[in-house]
């Protein structure tokens, strides 16, 4: 099954549509209307059929798909459909002597558990497109947030790289610690009309440390593999490409891709939550001072000089003392 391609490419006709929706047939008898039905009538023969907010009732023949985006289909007895019938948001109602020479796919809100337990599956093939396209998206939307941040804010990325760097143990279980905790404070903030205003504001810190952290991840793979490669000053923005670039590939890998993606994101959010969003280093502060100082909390101070020594003919006597 592959309609998803021809959703796809529907989507991209529907961008560059211009002026109201409006219904278009074109030589070759293809029919596309946006917010309104579309009858094929008995005896006519239509290439395809396509429609966005509407239904699609065939009496006659389409050659090849007939597909509905938040719409039903409907196939009456003399209905002949080639190609395949979708309908996203809708229904297929199908006459018993209606032909349909593909496959028939029907998503709604009734079967999209099951649709999508078919989409991770080797079922349908096509589902594998969308879940790549998806997933190039977002990692587009990332690195172009990412080199922002990291032009305009490079101190904090810096700052929670290096944590990683100086305090690897503590970062880890800072991450680990972090991620537990933060669906038992969203059930605390529940308890108070407060706290479930305060929910919202959680989700966006939450999100802020992962994508902070992430991205100062990155940018510490992509020093050290630019490092290897004899460029050892390349600046912090094009480190942060190269470093998000190696991840995503690392995240394609089977088996081990989603694994190395999860320990990114609970070494970055330890590392933001240690170095208080890139804004503390306290594993730069100086060593304690020792003894005594270190309990006056004083800096010790130089011995005052000696007094002279008295010689013994200086030494008045006891009749210059009466005096």
């Amino acid at each position: 099954m592959r309609p998803i391609r021809g959703i796809l490419g529907f989507l991209l006709v529907v961008t560059l549509l211009v002026g109201p929706a409006t219904a278009s047939t074109s030589s070759d008898k293809r029919l596309i209307k946006i917010g309104s039905d579309i009858t094929v009538e008995k005896g006519e023969k239509i290439r395809s059929v396509w429609t966005l907010g509407g239904q699609i009732t065939v009496h006659g023949t389409v050659e090849k798909s007939a597909v509905a985006v938040g719409g039903s289909v409907v196939l009456t007895k003399t209905a002949v459909v080639k190609g395949n019938v979708v309908s996203l948001g809708g229904v297929i109602v199908m006459s018993k002597d209606a032909e349909v020479g593909g496959d028939l796919t029907e998503i709604n809100s009734s079967n999209i558990y099951e649709t999508m337990a078919n989409a991770v599956s080797k079922e349908w093939d096509g589902w594998s497109w969308v879940f790549a396209i998806i997933s190039l998206s977002i990692f587009f939307a990332i690195m172009v947030l990412a080199l922002l941040i990291a032009a305009l804010l490079p101190k904090p990325v810096l700052v929670v790289s290096e944590a990683i760097r100086e305090n690897t143990f503590k970062v880890i279980l800072c991450g680990i610690l972090g991620l537990v905790l933060i669906a038992p404070l969203a059930l605390l903030l529940t308890i108070s009309v407060v706290g479930i205003a305060l929910i919202p504001l959680e989700i966006i810190i939450v999100i802020c440390s992962v994508l902070l952290g992430f991205i100062a991840v990155g940018q510490m793979i992509g020093a050290k593999t630019l490092r290897l490669l004899k460029r050892p000053h390349p600046g912090i923005v094009s480190e942060t490409f190269w470093g998000l670039i190696i991840l995503w590939l690392i995240g394609w890998l089977p088996y081990i891709g989603w694994m190395v993606k999860a320990l990114a994101i609970v070494i970055g959010l330890g590392a933001v939550l240690v170095s208080r969003f890139g804004t503390y280093q306290g594993w730069k502060c100086p060593p304690p001072l020792s003894g005594t100082d270190r309990t006056r909390g004083l800096t010790p101070s130089p011995a005052p000089p000696a007094p002279p020594p008295v010689s013994s003919d200086s030494r008045p006597t006891g009749a210059e003392s009466m005096q």
